[in-house]
Order: structure tokens, then C-alpha cells, then sequence
């Protein structure tokens, strides 16, 4: 954890903060149990009560994790970082006080539950695959269908946030983040058009209707105005207006081309993905899209299949570091709950990926779990051994014996005898 401990040193925080973020981040990789206040507490030698305070109090997680990837590049995938992934995720809660509390999809129940939901943006390794963690933020509560919320808050503009949080914590310049992967979901024009004003791009999925036009490339017309742009509605069953391309290390076949959304009003560079040696009539196929219209195809199809690694950091952060078992009600413990779990996460595959020798593999969260709590057990074990007291009583006995008191000894309390 030296590592830790040198970043933490340059992070716009306290000596204390940065002190207990270091206790925390190195806890909750190996607790066996729930990681509430009370069992914080039971663990981490610290009083339920200031765990509670610390939670309250914002620290800049985007850029300890930023920093982090910045300063181990030689370590890490060449261009980690280049690409984003943004998901939410349902979180089960209740309380009638907790904040942010309301119906969510749940994907797990195939419905829409009432509890939580979590939105996290981490750095996608393409080559290896993996999603490092960089920042999270809850989402508003909203009603039995997802709409605005009283302050106007929607899904898009808690992802942008969470991309504009990132981008100030120096992911441009550090990591050269140039695109975001998205689920269909959260492809929207108002989503697209606020990651292109942060000099970004996306990259997504589209619904199967979405009406698509293809490109003129005839010679002008004998008529006033402005050449002919568009030339015929593209339908996936007929796919041979596009290129084809066929990937070595996937068993798909890729039809692209620049087509224009109608109902975005923007030129998309988009993919048709088919199933190696599918008939289009009878298949029904993936859209893929990406704003970045130079982008190569292949790549994009990438892109679009790392995204998946934010649903491992997901289900790891549920089943190991306690996403669901905060008890906090208020906004700001709610927010650091959810930020300190998906730090740890962070930092327990970095440090996973500094140790491997190669690529790192599969990542086995329970594994170096288990590890971290046998070498803890074993360490508390090592101090209470015999030899180790003998050693704590005589170095107290060798320790210099504090000067005497300089005043008096309060005199005893007279009593009373007792009455008849």
C-alpha cells in the first residue's frame, strides 16, 4: 500500500482524511463482514461514530484514481484510459428517510424495484479486459417510469456529470480519454450532444427502428438549393448498400457506413452486426454507432464489447466489498459509501495488475479476499503469540517512568454515617 499512501499524500485532502482513507481502502479488501459503521467498527479499530463523521465529508475520488493510472503507465495497457464506460446499476434499499430512494429497473428481477441506483464511469481495458473504477454518484429518485425529477436532474445529465467530474480530474491530459461506451439505454441525443461538448465521443448501441439514411453520392441535381444530402432509409434486412467486413478473432460479420440520424440530425459512423453466415432476413441483428465518424469499425465493435467489463465491477462490488450494505441515509454518506466501495475495487485489481508478471487474466476478487484475510488472521495471530508480549512488556518495563505528580492526591470524600 506504499503506493497508496505516496498518491494520497498529493491529494487536496488533510493528513487525517488521507489517513483514513488509507485505514479504510485497506479494510474493506479483506472483511468478512458487513461493511456498515457497526462492523467498520468491529474491524477496523475505529469507533462506529467517526466512521460516520469521515463518510459525510466529500474527497475527490475521480482523482485518486486518475492519479493512480497516471503515475503506473509502464504497468498498465498501453492507452487504458482512451475509453470510458458509463452504466447504472439497481441497488436494494429502503427507509422511508434514505435519499434517492424510488423505482428503478432492476436487471437481476427483470422489473422495476423500489431501492436505489448507482451510475459509475470507469476506464475500460480493451486489450485485457477489465473495468478500472473511477467515479460513481447516485441517481434521483424518480417515479414508477424514469423521468425528470423535480430539480430536472435525468439519467443523461448524471452520466455528464460524472464525465465532466472525470475530465476535471485531468482524464484528457493524463489518460487521453477520446471516447465513451454506453448502453442503448442511455443513448439519447441530449447524451450525445453534451459528450460532443466535452470533446468526446460516443459509442453505443441504437434500437433497430431507429430511422437511419444513407448518403448521396450522385452528381446535383438541375434544381436550386443545396446539393441532396441523403439518399433512401437504410433497412437492416438489406444491409449490401454497406461495406462488409469480416473480423479475424470474432465470428461476426460487420456491415458500415456513414449513415445520418434523422432523429439526432448527425452524421454517425454505424455497424451492422451479424452473426457469422446469417441470413439478414431472417436475423436480427445489432446496431452499433459511434459519433466519431473516422472511427474503424473493427475498433468500434471492441469498444462496444469491453463495455460489458463494468458489470463484473458491479457484481464484485455487491458480492465482496458490500455495495448494498451501507446503512447511511443522507446524500453526501450514501455517495461516499458507493465512491470508497468502487475505490477499493480500483485498487485491489491494480494491485492484482502490478503483481502479474503478463497479462492479468481472469480477476478472481474472491480469491485476493480470501488471501487478505488469512494474511490478516495470521498477523493478529503473530501478536498475541507469547513471544510477542514478552517483547511489549520489556520494552514497557525499559521505557522511562513518567515524573511524579507535582500536587497532592485529593483527600477521600468524608461520609456520612447513615441515620437512625
Amino acid at each position: 500500500m506504499r503506493l497508496l499512501d505516496n498518491i494520497l499524500a498529493l491529494m487536496p485532502c488533510g493528513k487525517p482524511q488521507a489517513t483514513f482513507m488509507a485505514h479504510l481502502l485497506g479494510r474493506l479488501p479483506w472483511q468478512p463482514d458487513r461493511r456498515n459503521f457497526t462492523g467498520l467498527a468491529a474491524y477496523g479499530g475505529r469507533a462506529a461514530r467517526p466512521h460516520a463523521r469521515w463518510f459525510g465529508r466529500p474527497f475527490p475520488f475521480a482523482r485518486l484514481a486518475v492519479g493512480t493510472l497516471a503515475a503506473v503507465p509502464p504497468r498498465v495497457s498501453q492507452g487504458l484510459g482512451a475509453l470510458l464506460s458509463l452504466d447504472a446499476s439497481f441497488v436494494a434499499k429502503s427507509g422511508g428517510k434514505t435519499w434517492g430512494v424510488g423505482w428503478f429497473w432492476s436487471g437481476m428481477a427483470r422489473a422495476v424495484r423500489r431501492g436505489l441506483e448507482v451510475s459509475l464511469l470507469a476506464a475500460v481495458d480493451v486489450e485485457e479486459g477489465g473495468a478500472y473504477p473511477l467515479c460513481a454518484r447516485q441517481s434521483p429518485a424518480t417515479g414508477p417510469a424514469r423521468g425528470k425529477t423535480p430539480d430536472g436532474e435525468t439519467a443523461a445529465t448524471v452520466g455528464l456529470a460524472l464525465l465532466r467530474k472525470a475530465l476535471a480530474a485531468g482524464a484528457g491530459e493524463l489518460l487521453g480519454t477520446r471516447w465513451v461506451a454506453v448502453d442503448g439505454g442511455d443513448s439519447s441525443r441530449t447524451f450525445v450532444e453534451g459528450v460532443r461538448a466535452l470533446v468526446l465521443h460516443t459509442v453505443g448501441r441504437l434500437r433497430r427502428d431507429a430511422v437511419l439514411r444513407h448518403c448521396y453520392t450522385g452528381p446535383h441535381e438541375r434544381r436550386p438549393g443545396r446539393r441532396r444530402q441523403c439518399d433512401g432509409r437504410f433497412d437492416p434486412r438489406d444491409p449490401t448498400r454497406l461495406t462488409r467486413t469480416a473480423p479475424d478473432d470474432a465470428p461476426v460479420v460487420l456491415y458500415h457506413g456513414q449513415l445520418h440520424s434523422k432523429a439526432w440530425q448527425r452524421w454517425l459512423q454505424v455497424v451492422h452486426v451479424l452473426p457469422r453466415g446469417a441470413d439478414p432476413q431472417t436475423t436480427r441483428g445489432v446496431l452499433l454507432y459511434s459519433s466519431d465518424t473516422e472511427l474503424d469499425p473493427v475498433r468500434l465493435f471492441h469498444f462496444y464489447r469491453a463495455r460489458f467489463q463494468i458489470e463484473f465491477a458491479f457484481r464484485d462490488a455487491k458480492q465482496h466489498l458490500g455495495l448494498q450494505d451501507g446503512r447511511a441515509r443522507a446524500q453526501a454518506k450514501l455517495d461516499f459509501h458507493f465512491n470508497v466501495v468502487f475505490a477499493a475495487l480500483f485498487w485491489a485489481r491494480l494491485q492484482a495488475r502490478l503483481r502479474a508478471d503478463g497479462p492479468l487474466g481472469p480477476f478472481s476478487l474472491h480469491q485476493i479476499k480470501q488471501r487478505n484475510c488469512e494474511a490478516e488472521l495470521l498477523k493478529r495471530l503473530a501478536a498475541l503469540s507469547p513471544e510477542t508480549r514478552h517483547a511489549a512488556h520489556a520494552e514497557a518495563r525499559h521505557r522511562r517512568r513518567p515524573p511524579p505528580r507535582l500536587w497532592p492526591p485529593p483527600s477521600p470524600r468524608k461520609t456520612v454515617p447513615a441515620g437512625p
